[in-house]
């Protein structure tokens, strides 16, 4: 199932134009989007699956995309935090996913669609996973589209940074040669609210107690350690405390760490990565001769 989606091919439930900090009323508003008939059962399942697809993209998302997500996924999970209203949307607007709710009976629904085209059914997502096929729809394009620094950014500020390669099919592609565009990789820094409520911030975390496995560059178990971390941490921050615990000799570019075979966002938290819970074994390998792309642990 591989087709083009025109911008009208489906008609926004009720749902949908309700609630537009939930859901998205386009097919091409985000560069992956889950378009579902309206019903308890097909959102639970989008939200799921929009859970699954986070924690493949966000290690790929440049590190100052990652930054913005991170603070949205930790406003939302604070309920003290008092952060307006109008910078927790503008945040979680760089989230590349998104779900579109349909009428029930509508043409195509329960599918996922990738840079404009249906892919797949829900139902068939996790085959196309497993057979490569997911990962290789979502690497046509990129997911950000870098703005001009002259630009107001999504919080209305000029020198803003990209954002999500929505607005259309061509989102995400590269600007024209002249643009004045930032660096993705800059690390942003924290307006005055947000460091007023980074305490409601970790009142709010948890701890979880993980496995921590270190191997050689050719796959060789060296050794392991039991650790209890908070859940909030970005993995970054993780990582630093595994370097510690296991007293490995090196920094972080000569380490891989992985969750199920899926890196840790480097500016995400934790909970983010939907594998991670009490018991969770993860693995940091030396990395030899490897490359090791920017925004992974």
């Amino acid at each position: 199932m591989a087709s083009s989606v025109a911008g009208d091919s489906w008609t926004p439930a009720a749902s949908a134009l309700s609630s537009p900090g939930r859901f998205i009323t386009s097919a091409l508003s985000k560069p992956i989007v889950l378009v579902v008939e309206d019903t308890d059962e097909w959102c639970d399942a989008a939200l799921q699956a929009k859970l699954f697809l986070t924690s493949l993209v966000l290690p790929s998302l440049p590190p100052i995309i990652q930054q913005r997500i991170n603070r949205s996924m930790l406003v939302q999970r604070s309920s003290g935090a008092s952060v307006p209203t109008a910078n927790i949307t503008a945040v979680r607007d760089d989230l590349p996913i998104g779900i579109l709710p349909v009428p029930v009976g509508s043409a195509g629904a329960n599918s996922l669609v990738v840079h404009g085209a249906a892919r797949c059914s829900l139902n068939d997502l996790a085959a196309a996973h497993q057979s490569q096929e997911l990962m290789s729809w979502i690497a046509e394009r990129s997911l950000v589209q870098p703005v001009s620094t002259d630009e107001p950014d999504a919080d209305g500020h000029s020198g803003g940074v990209g954002g999500v390669g929505g607005g259309g099919v061509g989102g995400g592609h590269a600007p024209s040669q002249g643009n004045n565009t930032m660096d993705l990789h800059v690390v942003a820094q924290p307006d005055v609210h947000e460091i007023g409520d980074a305490a409601a911030f970790r009142a709010n975390a948890s701890m979880v107690e993980v496995v921590v496995v270190h191997r050689s560059a050719d796959g060789l178990v060296l050794r392991s350690v039991t650790m209890e971390v908070l859940n909030n941490l970005t993995g970054l921050q993780f990582k630093s405390k595994v370097i510690a615990a296991l007293e490995l000799e090196g920094g972080f570019q000569h380490f891989l760490m992985s969750l199920d075979g899926q890196a840790f966002g480097s500016r995400v938290p934790l909970f983010a990565h939907t594998s991670f819970r009490a018991g969770c074994v993860i693995e940091i390998e030396d990395i030899g001769d490897r490359p090791k792309a920017s925004g992974h642990t």
